[in-house]
């Protein structure tokens, strides 16, 4: 039997939603019960009933004997892949950006924002007088700020820009990557 008062400890309704309480339980006018924060979606509420599994819960493949036909190895991208949404994908950079930052100074920090806030497809494009003249230092400054980026591994020169004519292209990461193009020489 399931008890209505709380999930038992090491159940899957206290292991994915504790603080969820099903709506089929409340009585009308009734408050939730102590313990409990909202009420359960119907996905956890199943769940907590018992009308599906934990693994149905998390979405574990169906046994093989159960489970649809598997599409072939070479197929394309999966369809039902859901596509970041680009605000959400920009934000995400961010956050990846801000969580394996190695100490950088504080001026690398903030170019590194700026050229993700440009960023369109992985690459963006700036020169360094630009920079220089947005955050108020000397071109020699950003220089040094750029190189620590590359340094860490958040910048790639794509091309480089000509003094006074073009700007310069780089491919910004969110985490660092490893030059591997330097270790191989």
């Amino acid at each position: 039997m399931i008890s209505t008062l709380c999930p038992k400890p090491g159940s899957a309704w206290a292991k994915h939603c504790p603080t969820a309480y099903p709506w089929e339980w409340m009585k009308e006018g009734e408050a939730l019960p102590d313990g409990f924060l909202r009420m359960a979606t119907d996905r956890e509420a199943d769940l907590i009933v018992g009308r599906i599994t934990e693994g149905e819960f998390i979405g574990e493949p169906l046994p093989t004997s159960l489970s649809p036909a598997q599409p072939k190895q070479g197929a394309a991208r999966r369809k039902d892949r859901k596509l970041l949404h680009p605000v959400v994908r920009k934000n995400l950079g961010y956050r990846q950006f801000i969580k394996s930052a190695t100490p950088c100074h504080p001026l690398a920090v903030a170019i590194w924002c700026w050229l993700w806030t440009c960023e369109r497809k992985g690459l963006c494009r700036t020169s360094t007088r630009r920079l220089a003249k947005r955050f108020k230092v000397s071109t020699n400054t950003v220089t040094a700020r750029l190189k620590e980026l590359r340094t860490a591994g958040y910048l790639r020169r794509k091309r480089r820009g000509e003094m006074g004519k073009s700007a310069s292209v780089y491919r910004i990461f969110p985490t660092p990557r490893l030059d591997t193009k330097r270790l191989n020489h």
